[in-house]
């Protein structure tokens, strides 16, 4: 595994809502892990909603199906810590394809869990009756951390100026992984 050093923190003018964020550290990495891009994610949740970001506390272990490495997220107080390994015993735990991640993050929520007025919503919540999506744990950490990592996916626009490109809402970008 190569250690990356590479820590961040934000200043005043980086967040809004008036809290400031967490520390935030690139923990372990590992050739072929995620850690990073999911770093990013929770880096860009951190800047967004900093207020969710202070008040979460305790282990996540992101679990994938396929080849990937497990991805553990440290919410401690006033720092969060994101590396390629898998923790002993973690508060919570997700178990997903990496696809599936993905859909997690871009599902519109619903008092912290996807929503079921909403395709992506609706999507999730298959996944997760079917097992191909498994969230085990601190059921209070998961609906922060989804609502940390969230990603507001804007209707889909067409450059097509056609009046048969108006008629009516065309699939979103993420509508080919569901």
């Amino acid at each position: 595994m190569a250690e990356l050093a590479t820590e961040t923190s934000f200043g005043p003018a980086a967040h809004t809502a008036g809290a400031a964020p967490p520390h935030l550290a690139i923990g372990r990495t590992q050739r072929g892990g995620i850690g990073p891009s999911i770093f990013a994610l929770v880096e860009r949740g951190a800047l967004k909603r900093p207020e969710i970001a202070n008040a979460l506390r305790g282990v996540v272990a992101l679990r994938f199906r396929g080849d990937l490495p497990p991805v553990a997220i440290r919410f401690e107080e006033g720092r969060i810590v994101v590396e390629d390994a898998g923790p002993k015993r973690p508060n919570l735990t997700v178990t997903a394809s990496l696809a599936d991640v993905v859909l997690l993050t871009t599902a519109p929520l619903r008092m912290g869990m996807p929503s079921p007025v909403d395709g992506r919503g609706r999507a999730v919540l298959g996944r997760m009756a079917t097992g191909r999506i498994r969230i085990s744990g601190d059921m209070g950490l998961a609906r922060g951390m989804l609502e940390l990592m969230r990603i507001d996916v804007p209707a889909h626009r067409t450059h097509d100026a056609s009046p048969a490109a108006d008629a009516g809402p065309k699939p979103g970008w993420i509508d080919v992984l569901t």
